[in-house]
């Protein structure tokens, strides 16, 4: 009847579980990618500090610039004259 394989039948259980798990598993990652693409389809939020939409984004040079005068590493005068040796206007 069993054909002397007796002593595997105590191991159907792990069969049984990874099994469970596997499933459990596929269902998770089904449900996740199905919430990530729902969220992906509303317009992304824009990240904190980024210019205004249809605003010139600001060169790099023009960012370090505002961050030393911010910091109080350079005068407003300075400040100035760099900025027209970069070719910008202060307003912008």
């Amino acid at each position: 009847m069993m054909n002397g394989n007796w002593y595997l039948m105590g191991l159907a259980w792990i069969f049984g579980l990874v099994l469970v798990t596997v499933v459990v598993l596929l269902a998770v990652l089904v449900v996740r990618a199905l919430v990530s693409f729902t969220q992906n389809e509303a317009a992304p939020e824009p990240p904190v500090g980024s210019p205004p939409l249809g605003a010139m984004p600001r060169s790099r040079a023009r960012q370090i610039l505002d961050e030393r005068l911010a910091h109080g590493h350079i005068t407003p005068d300075d400040y100035n004259e760099r900025l027209r040796v970069l070719g910008e206007t202060p307003g912008r």
